[in-house]
């Protein structure tokens, strides 16, 4: 199973994507999360120590470091995760795609979408689930390309701003013939706040993730928030959300 979580920076996508990742491998199910935002910070969602996600290498500049180009073979992508990925708690393994760390010749912006799009793609979804938390906003999944047998997690907290992001992100996973969105309205604090929100999005589809201030401290201390306090409201939310996404 591939999952592409997408949305407006600040939504939550990163502690969502996280917190689901662990929720699933504590299931039993082998994960691969890959962080394609330019300023990850899914790690520290996963619960890696930060000195380890400042020491991972982005792809993209890893290969050219390496002497790689346009004419070389393309690496696979299984191979690329073996070299460059990062051990994450409960067995996760955590690949940075989309972090531009400096300039280059290269066109770093599409090579690190390229690199999003050949994880998505090509890396082997059977007997596992790849996670991958889309850099913000719709560029990502567009070059991603999830199609039918794909899901994409439309998360939105309760700003106009976010919920008209999430409710583009709908449209465009469908004209890429998703079958399966879900719409997460995260940080909701009131049922009229939810259905605002899943007015706005009008999947078949849609969760819930409350207002939780544990996960706003955790947030403060760098630190995962299934390390924090995995029995918070959020926590149980995403744990409801990831036995959600694998009934089917």
């Amino acid at each position: 199973m591939r999952i592409a979580v997408c949305g407006k920076g600040g939504s939550g996508k990163s502690m969502i994507s996280g917190a689901l990742a662990r929720q699933l491998a504590q299931r039993g199910h082998q994960v691969i999360a890959v962080d394609a935002d330019p300023n990850p910070n899914l790690g520290i969602s996963l619960g890696v120590d930060r000195e380890t996600v400042e020491t991972m290498k982005p792809i993209l500049n890893a290969l050219l470091d390496a002497g790689h180009t346009h004419n070389d073979p393309k690496p696979l992508a299984e191979d690329l995760l073996d070299h460059y990925g990062v051990d994450a708690p409960e067995g996760i393994r955590l690949v940075a795609t989309g972090k531009i760390e400096r300039p280059s010749d290269a066109c770093l912006c599409c090579g690190s979408h390229n690199t999003t799009r050949q994880f998505f793609g090509e890396l082997a979804d059977v007997d596992r689930v790849v996670v991958a938390d889309l850099e913000a906003g719709l560029n990502d999944l567009i070059w991603a390309k999830p199609g039918a047998n794909d899901v994409v997690l439309a998360v939105s907290e309760g700003s106009e701003k976010s919920v008209e992001i999430a409710r583009r992100a709908v449209v465009v996973a469908q004209e890429l013939g998703v079958t399966r969105i879900i719409g997460v309205a995260n940080r909701t604090v009131d049922e009229a706040g939810f259905a605002r929100v899943a007015a706005a999005l009008g999947v078949a589809e849609m969760f819930s993730v409350p207002e939780d201030r544990a996960v706003e401290i955790a947030d403060q201390q760098g630190v995962a928030p299934m390390d924090a306090d995995p029995s918070s409201p959020a926590m149980v939310a995403v744990s409801e959300l990831a036995d959600l996404i694998v009934k089917q």
